[in-house]
């Protein structure tokens, strides 16, 4: 998947506001020790960073990420961690130098996620946890398949996009923890976790994807005008009558040990 990260408010206007509220269960099913040497892959503007350091302050946090404007916004946002711009595929980090490496929703915007997870495991100490979690698109995300499915019904560029992005879904049931097994990690385990999407309006929900970040807001920036007010009308049509809407959001937790 293609993900455009240049923008780092708009990032988190349209998805940093759900990685924050999903980092909270990630981190509680995990329920790591304190003091641990922890690296957030994929850190984006810093949401599980956050979350792992309000939870213990002597942590020990590298975050890394592609995007430099995540970068930036991540260290000036906790200048007590340690961030730097990397490839999750290719991490600047020593073999066995990590007591946990974790990754939050990045997985499925990776062009190879068999060589992000190695190299999860790579700078994991023996013994050491890995973890991530992914959003499923397929069964557990109606938030973004309201876009997704109205879109690709209505143009043929967006059914294009649907079946680009949708084909093989890493966030479905086996897929994460297969990826695991096959990286040499033993101990897996998969389950659910769950958090409620809350929009004040459609303007809530449709706005922030007019910033260009993401897989839908680089769609969106993609369209031609007249398709774009056509898409923005059947949306609101979609969403019914205007006002507030909650959606359940369902990720795919996945836990290893190197």
């Amino acid at each position: 998947m293609s993900y455009v990260a240049t923008d780092a408010a708009g990032y988190e206007r349209s998805m940093g506001r759900w990685s924050r509220a999903l980092a909270e269960p990630f981190l509680d099913a995990l329920a790591l020790p304190e003091g641990l040497r922890v690296l957030d892959a994929g850190c984006g503007t810093g949401a599980l960073s956050a979350a792992i350091l309000k939870r213990d302050r002597t942590a020990q946090l590298t975050g890394v990420d592609l995007g430099v404007a995540f970068v930036e916004a991540a260290r000036a946002a906790l200048p007590q961690a340690r961030f730097e711009q990397g490839d999750i595929a290719n991490l600047p980090l020593a073999d066995a130098t990590q007591d946990a490496a974790l990754a939050l929703l990045v997985l499925g915007f990776v062009p190879d996620p068999a060589a992000a997870t190695a190299e999860l495991r790579r700078v994991t100490r023996p013994g050491g946890l890995v973890a991530t979690a992914m959003w499923d698109f397929f069964g557990g995300f109606p938030f973004l398949r309201l876009f997704a499915d109205t879109a690709a019904a209505l143009l043929p560029e967006a059914a294009a996009w649907r079946a680009r992005h949708w084909h093989a879904p890493i966030g479905s049931p086996g897929r994460l923890g297969a990826l695991f097994a096959g990286a040499g990690l033993h101990d897996i385990s998969e389950t659910d976790i769950a958090i409620r999407q809350d929009f004040a309006d459609f303007d809530d929900w449709w706005s922030p994807w007019l910033t260009g970040q993401g897989i839908v807001g680089a769609f969106i920036a993609g369209l031609e005008p007249a398709p774009r007010v056509m898409l923005e009308a059947a949306l609101r049509r979609a969403w019914g009558t205007d006002g507030p809407r909650s959606f359940a959001a369902t990720a795919r937790l996945v836990v290893g040990r190197a």
